[in-house]
């Protein structure tokens, strides 16, 4: 109100363009929230193009990453080991796994 008289504005103005302030900042925000949700679509689209579904049967060979492999000590060291045979797979995503002395483990596939 201390404003309003110092001003000398009227106040049913002052209401108005408050009240038209406060439209536009949440139509910005509208258009903002919109704007950042069609980004994060595109990008998404985007990576999820080039990963590849790989499926595995039994009889296949790969490699398996050792994660609990943190510092190396050599640059050239690899952090793959292998390779194993799979001998079968879970629906959920899991292997059963043969290494060279034909003991049988199970990893999970992802």
């Amino acid at each position: 109100m201390w404003a309003l008289k110092k001003l000398n504005l009227d106040w049913d103005v002052a209401a108005n363009l408050l009240v038209a302030n406060l439209n536009e900042s949440n139509e910005f925000r509208y258009h903002d929230y919109e704007s950042s949700s069609l980004y994060k679509e595109k990008m998404k689209y985007r990576h999820d193009k080039y990963i590849w579904n790989k499926e595995f049967k039994a009889g296949d060979l790969l490699l398996l990453l050792n994660s609990r492999l943190r510092m190396f000590y050599d640059k050239l060291k690899s952090k793959w080991i292998g390779p194993f045979e799979v001998v079968g797979v879970t629906p959920f995503g899991d292997f059963d796994l043969k290494n060279k002395n034909n003991k049988i483990f199970r990893v999970n596939g992802y």
